[in-house]
């Protein structure tokens, strides 16, 4: 059942990062306003990632632990890339899901470019994918607010764990079950 569930959520995967390519899904922020732009500390504060300037109340942060000796593990496959860590930050505002932005961590500047390459000749596109300008060990994924929606009723539509009218704290959740992640919510830390 679980191998089940890794292979649906990196079809969905492959189907946003098409959909992302192919223009279906914008890549352009619409988030404006006075959100907060702390930064976060990533890899045990090996690395750090600035916030976006997006206008959320709640943040929650899903860590994803790479496991090389577990070849069902979704990230098993980006090994070569010398991957350390995933993470999702998902933003909030009012309960809904506006934002996502997925960072994967590699040992060094170059095995992320590779990864980055495999991430864009598979999605087709570099929208939506950038290696990270202060730090290009990592990659960042950006979903923005029409694609979280989108995978929300992409795994509604197949009837896996999620409702189409999911708020963020399900979403999120379901999102760290799914890499087998731990979840915080960074601003109830704060």
């Amino acid at each position: 059942m679980k191998k089940g569930i890794y292979v649906c959520a990196a079809l969905v995967l492959v189907l946003t990062l098409a959909l992302a390519g192919c223009g279906l899904f914008s890549g352009g922020s619409s988030d404006k306003g006075g959100g907060k732009t702390d930064a976060i500390s990533l890899l045990d504060g090996q690395r750090t990632y600035k916030l976006p300037d997006v206008d959320y109340d709640t943040l929650y942060l899903c860590q994803v632990d790479v496991n090389p000796d577990d070849e069902n593990a979704l990230l098993s496959e980006f090994l070569e890339f010398g991957i350390q860590k995933e993470y999702h930050l998902t933003y909030a505002k009012d309960s809904k899901a506006i934002r996502q932005d997925d960072i994967y961590i590699c040992d060094t500047a170059e095995n992320a470019k590779a990864m980055y390459d495999a991430f864009v000749e598979m999605a087709g596109s570099e929208e939506n994918f950038t290696l990270y300008e202060d730090d290009p060990s990592m990659i960042v994924l950006v979903f923005d607010q029409e694609m979280v929606e989108g995978t929300i009723l992409q795994f509604a539509g197949y009837g896996i764990g999620l409702d189409a009218d999911a708020d963020a704290a399900t979403y999120a959740q379901f999102d760290a079950d799914i890499y087998s992640g731990y979840l915080i919510d960074v601003t109830a830390a704060e």
